[in-house]
């Protein structure tokens, strides 16, 4: 059954963030436009197996024209927002934030790191979320949680620990740090995870891992060297993703033409689609025969893996993600997030 969905509203963003996938993107953004709207908004009221809704994607819902409305009209499901924070002030009032029930808001470091990665002043970041901390306040309410997520390279690690000295002020539910998954050849030499031993990261873990529990902070950390394990958080969660321009895609990895380095290895990502809510219902896309096998196959692990493979080093199918080595598409068998090395929400 279905049960999570990722409603990207809009794909363009305020920001124009260093490390963005966007920025590979063919297509140019979009706010998702009224009558697709209203149509996804509908089918997702009507389905009762449908528990959540993350409005956020790959853009930031909060410049959709369509934002409070939509919080409005799917407040009987549990609703998630990913956002930068940047137009709190501007756009949160009590009855928007009192139907919300988790915000993921991204800080990447302190005041250097997040003017260069993000064009953002670290301390109007903080005010913003001062800003929804008081409105909670305000209504006597525990929620909306807050979740920080934190996308750690070699830039900028090591500002976790002033960031966690700040962070146990703003009643943080958890900081949840996820690894950097470079567009671009020149940031590979950035990450800090490796497919061998990687006793570097573990000591550095380790550390932060103590300070946090000085500090009361619940961190959620992603492995840091390649393990057998594999698990899809969207296949396993029941979880789907509808574009804005409507189309049915199973992850945040296939949702748009781009690129990723994995391991120094240059892809070229492309989106692939199992239907468009302007042509089906969501529950015919959800049903349809290949994305139940899609499902199935990802779920029960039969499909390649490529990155503790021999023979990757000599293969053509690791540039893109059209077929795997066993004639299946898409190509998942690169995948970082199902590796815990990159987070979904």
């Amino acid at each position: 059954m279905l049960k999570k969905v990722y409603l990207e509203i809009t794909d363009s963003c305020n920001l124009e963030c260093e490390i963005c996938y966007r920025h590979q993107w063919v297509q140019e953004p979009v706010d998702m436009n009224e009558s697709l709207w209203k149509n996804a908004v509908k089918q997702i009221r009507m389905n009762k197996t449908i528990e959540t809704v993350v409005l956020g994607g790959m853009g930031e819902p909060l410049v959709s024209p369509f934002f409070a409305k939509t919080v409005e009209l799917l407040r009987d499901k549990q609703i998630w927002v990913t956002s930068n924070a940047t137009l709190f002030k501007e756009h949160l009032a009590k009855d928007i934030v009192s139907k919300i029930h988790l915000f993921v808001v991204s800080c990447d470091g302190m005041e250097q790191q997040m003017v260069k990665g993000r064009g953002v002043v670290f301390d109007e970041l903080m005010a913003n979320i001062d800003h929804l901390n008081r409105l909670k306040e305000e209504m006597g309410f525990e929620t909306p949680y807050l979740d920080i997520q934190f996308v750690a390279s070699k830039k900028n690690i090591d500002d976790i620990f002033p960031l966690m000295d700040i962070l146990a002020e703003k009643k943080v539910r958890n900081l949840v740090i996820s690894h950097l998954l470079p567009q671009l050849t020149e940031q590979a030499d950035d990450i800090l995870y490796s497919r061998y031993e990687n006793r570097e990261m573990k000591e550095k873990f380790h550390k932060i891992r103590n300070y946090s529990f000085r500090k009361g902070l619940r961190i959620i950390f992603p492995e840091v060297e390649l393990k057998t394990e594999r698990k899809c958080a969207f296949v396993n969660n029941d979880a789907t993703y509808i574009t804005s321009r409507g189309e049915v895609v199973p992850c945040y990895r296939l949702s748009h033409q781009g690129s990723e380095v994995v391991f120094g290895r240059y892809k070229t990502l492309k989106q692939y689609s199992f239907g468009n809510l302007n042509e089906k219902s969501l529950n015919e896309i959800w049903n349809d025969k290949e994305y139940v096998k899609f499902r199935n196959k990802i779920y029960n692990n039969h499909y390649p893996s490529c990155p503790d493979c021999d023979l990757v080093d000599g293969c053509s199918l690791i540039h893109d993600v059209d077929f795997d080595c066993h004639g299946e598409s898409p190509n998942c068998a690169d995948c970082l997030w199902a590796r815990k090395f990159v987070f979904c929400n």
